[in-house]
């Protein structure tokens, strides 16, 4: 493969991306038996909602990170919210549309907040690491273009759409209701503004690169990759909901795409191994995980380091061998080799099963 050489700017881009998506990962949580109230109010009326305001500034956003972003262990799951990158900390954040405050999230360890606002009775939206206005609290109504809060002490704000109306497909639906529920955000704006959003979801090599040119035509990005019979999906290692626990990050895997790239294969797994966050490259015409199904047997991917890309192919050399064998459309057997030559491998007593 051709070497390509990657500028410091571009690491620093990276790493703050990095901190961004890792600001916002959970610890694993018990989901199960989640009250709703929290995220939907029924005492507002029905109807669709419309984003008519940004929440930053147009000087003010760098470029829009979309749904599906993968960053394990805390994000091994494509993530069910978007990310504005911010240009800088301390700036207005404003209400995207009129809403009543349903949900206030408490300090999280980098000093900020989250809130969540119902706009009808079965759509809220959320906002998270922001420094809200001192006398916000919920049952508060606020109007679209409102400053609502500040850019916090990461590198963007989550942005985050809950729609009760729509069935996401999830096989195993034991996850946060932010998932279960989560919309595009960007689709539900009105023009112009959804145009010039769509136009900052750009990866972060095409900042500042005016010779880089970006076309893959990615909008709103997709979070939701579960496909019946097929590795496709989000999964979770068997045992995981043994004696009532629930499951932790650590627990999960998941068959996806680059979020920018989407023809790109990204493997994320939540394990503490060396490499958590992985790409297997399309010169090596590997079978999309969408058309791996029982018949297709034990299937071998060559990995590579999904954190060192440029436009979506890895920079680096092939860092280890996956085996996977779906032994029936809900469990998986899977192990890991660091092994950098090997064309194939056989499974061993150290080898981990996952279900959904």
């Amino acid at each position: 493969m051709n070497k390509v050489f990657i500028s410091p700017f571009l690491i620093i881009i990276f790493i703050f991306t990095s901190i961004c998506l890792s600001a916002c990962k959970s610890q694993g949580s018990d989901f199960s038996n989640i009250e709703v109230a929290p995220y939907f109010d029924e005492d507002l009326p029905s109807g669709v909602l419309e984003f008519t305001n940004l929440v930053l500034d147009s000087e003010n956003c760098n470029r829009i990170i979309p749904l599906g972003a993968i960053n394990p262990p805390g994000h091994t799951f494509p993530t069910d919210h978007i990310y504005l990158l911010q240009r800088a900390t301390d700036l207005p954040v404003y209400a995207p549309t009129s809403g009543k405050v349903i949900y206030i999230h408490e300090p999280s360890a980098y000093g900020d907040r989250a809130i969540r606002i119902g706009v009808t009775n079965t759509m809220s939206y959320y906002l998270g690491h922001i420094i809200l206005s001192p006398d916000m609290k919920v049952g508060d109504t606020v109007t679209a273009g409102q400053q609502i809060a500040t850019t916090g002490n990461t590198s963007c704000v989550d942005f985050g759409l809950l729609n009760k109306n729509i069935v996401n497909g999830f096989i195993n639906k034991n996850l946060p209701l932010t998932t279960i529920y989560g919309d595009k955000p960007l689709s539900y704006y009105i023009e112009p503004l959804r145009t010039q959003l769509y136009s900052l979801v750009m990866p972060p090599e095409a900042i500042d690169n005016p010779a880089f040119i970006y076309d893959e035509g990615v909008t709103d990005g997709l979070f939701t990759q579960d496909k019946i019979g097929s590795l496709s999906g989000n999964w979770f290692e068997e045992g995981s909901f043994a004696d009532g626990k629930y499951f932790q990050w650590e627990q999960t895997l998941a068959f996806t795409n680059d979020v920018y790239y989407p023809n790109q294969i990204r493997i994320a797994i939540g394990k503490d191994i060396p490499f958590q966050n992985l790409a297997v490259i399309t010169q090596d015409s590997p079978i999309n995980p969408g058309d791996v199904t029982i018949e297709s047997g034990i299937i071998t991917y060559y990995l590579y380091n999904a954190n060192n890309t440029y436009a979506g192919v890895p920079t680096g050399s092939r860092i280890g061998l996956m085996l996977v064998q779906m032994l029936s459309d809900t469990r998986i057997r899977v192990e890991i080799f660091w092994d950098t030559l090997s064309e194939n491998k056989e499974f061993t007593d150290s080898s981990w099963f996952y279900e959904r």
